[in-house]
C-alpha cells in the first residue's frame, strides 16, 4: 500500500490535517505556533482547565498517591480517590451508581462492547460521535443509523428489529451541529419497545441544565427516562478522563465486560483529583455556566444583527457551527481569521459531510462580548 500517495490525496483535496503546537495554557487566549490568538477554538467551556484549584488538588494527590494509577482498576489502578469521583458523580448526576475511564472514546467502546454481541442492535443518530459508532463494531452487533433527529425512522428500527436486544444511543449535544435530541420520546419509544436509551452528554453535563447537569436536566428527565449517561471531564470540567453513570447491574456489567475498562491503565491519580475538584467548582460557581449562556445569546443576536443566520446554525448551546460549504471556503476563512488573531479551526469531511465545510465556533466563560464583537467584524470582512 502507498501511504504516501494517500497523503498526497488528501492534500490534493484539501482534507490533509496539520498539528499546531500549544505553548501556553488555554483561556482567553492561547499561543498557538508562537502566536498569540483569541481561543475561539477549545471545549474548556467553563475556563477550567488552568484554575489554580485543579492544579493543587492534582499536585497534592500525586504527593500522596503517586502521579500514575500503576495499573487497570481490577489490578492496582484503583484508589480511594477514583473511588470517590464514582460516587460523587453518580449523585451529582442522580444516578445509582458511576464509574471510570481513561477517555471518553475508551468509555463509548467499553459501554457497547460489555453491553451488546452479535445477537444485539445499537440504534443511532446519524450524527453521534465516532466512538459511539465504532462502538457497534467493537461489539460486532448490528448498527441502525436514523437520519439525525429523524424519530419516526429511530422506532422503525427499534419495531424491526423487536426479536434482538436493543440498545438506542445518541448524543446529548451534537459536537459538530450544537442541537440536541428531544429525549422524552426517544425515552418513551425505547421504554415501549424494551430498549435501552444511552446518552452520551459529553457536550452538555457541567454547562447546560439549571444546575448543571446536562442535557437531561435541561428537558426535564432523569435516570428513569434516560437509564444509561456517559460524557467525558475533557470538556466543561478542563481537565480529561471519562465516565458512566447508571444501575448496580449495567454498571457491574460494564465492570465485568468491558475490554477497555479491564485491560487499560486507569485515570491517573493527578487527573481524578482535578476532576473532583471541578465537580466542586462546577456545583459552586453557578456564574460560569451563566456567562456562557449570556455569551450565546449575545453571539446570536450580533449574528443576526449583522445577517450572518444563513451560515450560522441554530444552536442554543456553546458549540456555535458557522457553514461555509467546500473546503477551500472554510480553510480561507481559517486562515483569514488566524491572519487577524482568532483561532479556529476549519471542519471538513470526514468529521462533516460534504459542501457542510465550516468553522465550529466554540464559547466559553473566559471570553468576553468585545471578542464576539471582534468575531464578527472579521466575519463580514470589517477587520
Amino acid at each position: 500500500m502507498n501511504y504516501g500517495q494517500q497523503i498526497t490525496q488528501l492534500k490534493e483535496q484539501q482534507l490533509y490535517r496539520e498539528r499546531v503546537v500549544r505553548t501556553s495554557k488555554v483561556g482567553r487566549y492561547v499561543s498557538i505556533n508562537g502566536k498569540q490568538l483569541l481561543n475561539f477554538n477549545c471545549n474548556d467551556y467553563l475556563d477550567l482547565s488552568a484554575h489554580p484549584a485543579l492544579i493543587i488538588a492534582a499536585t497534592n494527590a500525586s504527593q500522596k498517591l503517586g502521579l500514575g494509577s500503576t495499573g487497570s482498576p481490577l489490578m492496582s489502578g484503583y484508589t480511594s480517590l477514583h473511588q470517590e469521583l464514582e460516587f460523587a458523580m453518580a449523585s451529582f448526576l442522580g444516578y445509582d451508581r458511576g464509574l471510570l475511564f481513561s477517555t471518553g472514546y475508551m468509555a463509548n467502546l467499553g459501554i457497547a462492547q460489555a453491553l451488546l454481541n452479535d445477537n444485539d442492535v445499537l440504534i443511532e443518530d446519524k450524527l453521534n460521535h465516532a466512538s459511539l459508532i465504532d462502538g457497534a463494531l467493537l461489539a460486532r452487533a448490528q448498527l441502525k443509523r436514523y437520519p439525525h433527529l429523524n424519530y419516526d425512522k429511530a422506532e422503525e428500527a427499534l419495531q424491526l428489529n423487536w426479536k434482538k436486544n436493543a440498545v438506542l444511543v445518541t448524543d446529548g449535544i451534537f459536537s459538530m451541529d450544537g442541537d440536541s435530541p428531544n429525549l422524552r420520546p426517544l425515552s418513551v419509544m425505547a421504554q415501549t419497545h424494551d430498549a435501552l436509551l444511552w446518552v452520551d452528554d459529553a457536550h452538555g453535563v457541567g454547562v447546560s441544565g439549571d444546575s448543571g447537569r446536562g442535557t437531561i436536566e435541561s428537558q426535564g428527565l432523569n435516570k428513569n427516562n434516560v437509564p444509561l449517561l456517559s460524557g467525558t471531564f475533557g470538556k466543561a470540567f478542563g481537565s480529561s478522563g471519562a465516565y458512566v453513570v447508571g444501575s448496580d447491574d449495567v454498571i457491574e456489567t460494564i465492570i465485568q465486560k468491558a475490554r477497555t475498562y479491564k485491560f487499560n491503565t486507569s485515570m491517573p491519580v493527578a487527573t481524578v483529583a482535578a476532576n473532583l475538584k471541578a465537580l466542586e467548582i462546577i456545583q459552586s460557581e453557578p456564574w460560569r455556566r451563566e456567562k456562557v449562556l449570556d455569551l450565546i445569546h449575545y453571539y446570536k443576536e450580533q449574528i443576526n444583527l449583522y445577517g450572518l443566520e444563513d451560515c450560522a446554525m441554530d444552536s442554543n448551546t456553546a458549540i456555535q457551527p458557522f457553514v461555509l460549504g467546500s473546503e477551500q471556503e472554510a480553510l480561507e476563512k481559517a486562515a483569514y481569521l488566524l491572519d487577524r488573531g482568532i483561532f479556529v479551526s476549519a471542519i471538513r469531511p470526514p468529521t462533516v459531510a460534504k459542501n457542510q465545510c465550516r468553522l465550529r465556533f466554540t464559547l466559553t466563560a473566559a471570553l468576553e462580548k468585545e471578542d464576539i464583537d471582534l468575531l464578527v467584524q472579521c466575519l463580514i470582512g470589517n477587520y
